[in-house]
């Protein structure tokens, strides 16, 4: 599974399952959305800042977490909506502008 690119958009998660699972994997719609949203934030991060210092890990309430080189939370990327998952259903690109938006603040910090 690691050798697919992190999807732009909704229906390229739909299309990697589909893929993986024509494959033999099992994988489920969540989990690929799980993998590029976190997987998606890295590449912001290493974009926006030049190659990045920064982890990102899902926590307990499915929000993802930003983690400095000193391991302390630097930030928490909360949904919109009911969750982060059902906001890149509903709006996969304004989701990733919500995850370029936090990461300036954490720029100009």
């Amino acid at each position: 599974m690691d050798n697919m690119e992190v999807a732009d958009d909704y229906q390229q998660v739909k299309d990697q399952v589909a893929i993986l699972k024509a494959r033999g994997e099992t994988v489920t719609e969540e989990e690929m959305i799980e993998r590029t949203l976190l997987r998606g934030l890295e590449e912001i991060l290493d974009y926006r800042m030049d190659g990045t210092f920064y982890t990102v890990k899902w926590n307990d309430q499915k929000e993802l977490e930003l983690y400095d080189v000193y391991h302390e939370l630097s930030a928490t990327i909360k949904a919109k909506g009911s969750s982060l998952i059902e906001d890149f259903k509903q709006d996969d690109q304004g989701l990733w502008d919500n995850f370029n938006l936090s990461v300036m603040a954490i720029e100009n910090r």
